[in-house]
């Protein structure tokens, strides 16, 4: 055979097996949907109070909210946008969602909530949105009826430690850690779907309603508050001299389900706002006002902080 043929077949071999990788690589490459930027969406009707001094409750509000988490949370750029949640009653025309990182709605807040479910019926919703990767139409969520008994858990009392001594709450050593302990989580229980336990959520704020501590959110953060843990350390490094401080804890009676590969959760929650104080001179540059400005709007007895 020519030696000018051979040299050319030998080539053409050799460009075969380079490009086979190549060939591979294409076509084990993911295709994006909408789940590679969406973890999960929750909706929920919240009971909010306040805790004085001496340990009484007072009835904020009743409130229907939704949130829509992304799966990259702790970036700051936005991969969810559009979102509208729509359903009965107040949902009839759609309700937006905010532009933010995590985008939140809330509904018209009642006293109580059989008041709350006359704006809001114990029915299916549907969310939809955009994603980098697509949208998502329609997703359902569903209020599961119980109309002899109470979803949501009892009212929380919160309780803090330091050095395993309970602490006055306007007397805080700011050079300890500090445990907080709240009330138990009666209604709390293991999930049959396997998603996600029921949760609790400590969330810290200084005065200016800034979050500065948060004890960790569902599904994508392992680390995160189930319904069976009684405490939550705030470490001294978040903590300085002469401060007032606002904690937030949640308890999370939920039901599971899962949609296009994107987790579902349906809350139907209870949280108490507790401040309180540091001891010592104020070092810091953070001028507190006479009361907090609220963190959370279910703390409706506090005024957002103006930018």
């Amino acid at each position: 055979m020519n030696k000018h043929i051979i040299i050319k077949i030998l080539a053409i071999v050799a460009s075969l097996f380079v490009n086979i990788p190549v060939y591979a690589e294409v076509n084990n490459k993911h295709a994006e949907t909408p789940s590679d930027y969406v973890d999960y969406v929750v909706m929920g009707k919240s009971i909010n109070h306040r805790q004085s001094l001496n340990s009484e409750l007072k009835l904020l509000n009743t409130v229907f909210f939704a949130e829509i988490f992304p799966v990259e949370i702790d970036l700051m750029n936005i991969s969810v946008s559009n979102g509208v949640l729509t359903g009965p009653g107040d949902a009839s025309k759609g309700l937006n969602f905010s532009s933010a990182r995590i985008p939140f709605l809330a509904g018209q807040r009642e006293m109580t909530i059989k008041a709350l479910t006359r704006r809001f019926p114990d029915s299916t919703y549907f969310f939809s949105f955009d994603t980098l990767a697509g949208s998502i139409k329609n997703l359902p969520a569903t209020f599961v009826r119980n109309e002899n008994e109470l979803s949501n858990p009892n009212p929380i009392e919160i309780a803090l430690f330091q050095q395993e001594n309970k602490v006055d709450i306007n007397a805080i050593n700011p050079d300890q850690d500090l445990k907080v302990t709240w009330s138990n989580f009666d209604k709390g229980s293991t999930d049959s779907n396997n998603i996600i336990d029921d949760m609790i959520y400590v969330i810290l704020g200084n005065c200016h309603g800034e979050e500065i501590e948060h004890s960790g959110h569902a599904i994508s953060n392992k680390k995160a508050l189930t319904f069976d843990k009684n405490e939550f350390i705030i470490p001294k490094s978040r903590l300085s001299s002469g401060q007032v401080y606002q904690l937030e804890v949640e308890h999370s009676n939920m039901e599971t389900d899962t949609n296009q590969n994107i987790e579902i959760i349906v809350t139907y929650a209870a949280t108490t706002f507790l401040d309180f104080k540091t001891k010592g001179e104020n070092l810091e540059l953070l001028k507190c006002p006479a009361d907090p400005y609220a963190m959370d709007g279910g703390q409706t007895d506090r005024i957002r902080r103006s930018n």
